[in-house]
């Protein structure tokens, strides 16, 4: 029997991940490992039946535990620090999150797992300053991570290459863009700017968004595209070479400013925008956009959900959580 295992599943992607999987593996055992309790699913998504185990990854024992006692034939891993910005800030819990936490996952697999396939969720960001060509890039760009975040992540993907990939376990490092949808918090520009615009809607916050710099390009994706794309990855892994990397992008580098102007175009009140100098994130890379090509040949993954649908649902979600209580700020459940 396939025995699957997902990091991070209280994760924002990991609540989208998880209903997916159940659905995509319905004779396979699931089981998801986080540091708390199980979160509240994401509204509209019901709570899938998979079995939880709270477990601190910074706990070899615990991990190795669950590792032994699984045995899982599949790992995604989605636990991490995820946020670029608040990662300058915390350089060495970023590390040991990114890092130090992947090292004692990955030893344990190598030991007590073996054959087991392992999906790592990096991200585009470990390219860096390869964006400064000015092309979407691919899978053959030498990465030049920027950043602490960027490069934790791309250091990750080396750790897995040599403990588990060296050890001979199939691993498949997989390169996700921005990606966004409900559940996200405000760390992230999408719901930053949906969940301003909610709380001027209730009444609650003056008719003025804070933003950063709304001039710079990113590829954005629906976080529901990016879960597909893991499904798929795992359900076709066997085809697969025994080391694979894909990025998971758009191809399409879409201007911050743009993506509030079409957020106006939904708001039922109108507002004002000023310029937050403490949103400002520090970074010299103007468009950083990807191309998902080799992905599609693999495994014919493409994007389905409209940009316009992602971001209805962002915001809509942040109005339900002003909703509940429009005295409190909208933040992840």
């Amino acid at each position: 029997m396939r025995r699957i295992l997902v990091t991070g599943i209280n994760g924002f992607v990991g609540r989208h991940a998880a209903p997916a999987f159940v659905r995509a593996f319905p004779d396979a055992r699931l089981m998801g490992i986080g540091r708390t309790a199980p979160a509240a699913p994401v509204p509209g998504i019901p709570a899938p039946p998979m079995a939880y185990r709270d477990t601190d990854l910074a706990d070899g024992a615990a991990v190795r535990d669950v590792i032994g006692a699984f045995r899982p034939t599949d790992v995604l891993h989605l636990a991490a620090a995820s946020s670029v910005q608040q990662s300058e800030g915390a350089r060495a819990g970023t590390w040991r999150a990114n890092v130090g936490d992947l090292v004692t996952l990955a030893e344990a697999v190598a030991d007590l797992a073996p054959g087991a396939r392992f999906f790592f969720a990096s991200t585009g960001e470990v390219y860096g300053r390869a964006f400064l060509d000015g092309c979407p890039v691919n899978e053959a760009t030498p990465p030049q991570p920027a950043g602490t975040y960027a490069r934790t992540k791309r250091v990750g993907e080396e750790v897995l290459t040599d403990i588990l990939h060296g050890g001979g376990h199939r691993v498949v490092l997989m390169r996700p863009f921005n990606h966004s949808g409900p559940g996200q918090d405000e760390r992230f520009v999408v719901p930053s700017f949906a969940a301003q615009i909610a709380r001027i809607e209730a009444g609650v916050a003056p008719p003025v968004i804070a933003v950063g710099d709304l001039d710079a390009r990113r590829d954005f994706l629906d976080v529901r595209d990016v879960v597909c794309a893991y499904v798929a990855l795992v359900e076709k892994a066997e085809g697969l070479p025994g080391l694979s990397v894909f990025n998971i992008a758009s191809g399409e580098a879409r201007r911050i400013g743009d993506i509030l102007e079409a957020l106006r175009r939904l708001s039922r009140r109108p507002f004002d925008v000023r310029v937050a100098p403490e949103r400002m994130r520090p970074s010299q890379i103007p468009v950083a956009s990807g191309s998902a090509a080799a992905l599609t040949a693999a495994i014919g993954w493409t994007p389905a959900v409209p940009w316009e649908d992602t971001l209805l649902s962002v915001l809509e979600d942040a109005r339900r959580r002003v909703g509940a209580d429009p005295t409190r700020p909208v933040t992840p459940p």
